[in-house]
């Protein structure tokens, strides 16, 4: 058996406390409110999906989830916030196809890096868009869009979340595919346009499913089409803008948790766990139902995979559009 100098059994027997400290701390973990930044506003249509998500989060993991709005510039201001933020597990965050792709290549200068200033914790929602417009406007379907836009360029306005969101770059696949010339008007949430779209001042707009929806449902805007390949299950007969106008047409938005880049392996493991748990929640099956959105958890490792093929796949669709935040 080798004999070791003093002062080495020491190092190695404080090393060894310390690595024991640190396993009792992520065993101990979490002991206060956890924080979890969406970088959109109140209201918002991943801010409807994801309170449910944090209510049962926070019951699988006995401490509460607290919803922490940080809208703003396409998701950069709160997700900004997140990766800046301890890597100790309790402050975490909502990142999705804008904030975790689409943003690197709109922006030649991102304040932080999708891939090397977080840590993906697990898929956790996915839905198509629709395009919607104010009702009086003189098109019942994409196609009849297409026409009237051709027969009136620049005269059609077109509402989006914002410069760079995927409502936006949905509607700049849609004029390049097309060849109409359509006004992009970004607005600074989706619920300004889709009350201008209900009000008459703006003409059409896409946006998520849930954020629309209600809007809808009581009448008081018109819905043209679905940017999935399939169907929407609770709007059947709307057809889908790769159906009606332009073959293989698809924009289709997904998001996750996301922790800051250095959190603890421990931690990570816990939160996926305990949100591939929340995603079974009751109440949360409920909504995802009614505003069909598709709740599918993953490992860390297959959304780190997602981020890595979704980042060329949407700088590819950025260049192609001519679509540019700067």
């Amino acid at each position: 058996m080798p004999i070791f100098p003093r002062c080495a059994r020491r190092a190695l027997a404080l090393c060894l406390a310390l690595f024991a400290a640190a396993g009792a701390a992520h065993a101990e973990w979490p002991e206060r409110p956890i924080k979890l930044i969406v970088p959109y506003v109140a209201g918002s249509g991943p801010d409807v999906v994801l309170r449910p998500i944090a209510d049962a989060l926070g019951r699988e993991l006995g401490q509460p989830v607290i919803v922490d709005n940080r809208g703003g510039a396409g998701g950069i201001v709160g997700t900004q916030q997140l990766a800046a933020a301890a890597p100790d597990g309790y402050t975490i965050g909502f990142g999705n196809l804008v904030t975790l792709a689409i943003n690197k290549s709109m922006y030649s200068k991102l304040s932080y890096d999708p891939q090397r200033s977080l840590a993906p914790i697990s898929l956790a929602i996915s839905n198509a868009l629709v395009l919607i417009a104010r009702n009086d406007f003189p098109a019942s379907n994409v196609q009849e869009l297409v026409e009237y836009a051709r027969k009136h360029p620049g005269k059609v306005s077109v509402g989006s979340l914002g410069v760079g969101s995927s409502a936006h770059l949905a509607g700049e696949m849609l004029k390049s595919e097309t060849g109409t010339v359509m006004l992009h008007v970004p607005y600074k949430s989706g619920q300004q346009a889709v009350g201008d779209i209900a009000g008459g001042q703006l003409d059409v707009m896409i946006d998520n499913v849930a954020g629309v929806l209600p809007f809808i449902r009581s009448g008081q805007v018109k819905v043209l089409g679905a940017t999935s390949l399939a169907r929407v299950p609770v709007l059947p007969d709307v057809p889908t803008v790769d159906e009606s106008a332009v073959r293989g047409f698809e924009v289709v938005s997904w998001g996750g948790i996301v922790a800051p880049a250095g959190t603890p392996r421990p931690v990570i493991d816990r939160l996926n766990a305990a949100v591939a748990k929340a995603l079974r929640d009751p109440a949360v099956l409920k909504l995802n139902e009614t505003l069909s959105v598709d709740a599918t958890p993953s490992t860390p490792e297959q959304f780190a995979s997602l981020i890595a093929s979704e980042i060329p796949r949407w700088g590819a669709m950025v260049r192609r559009s001519g679509a540019s935040a700067d």
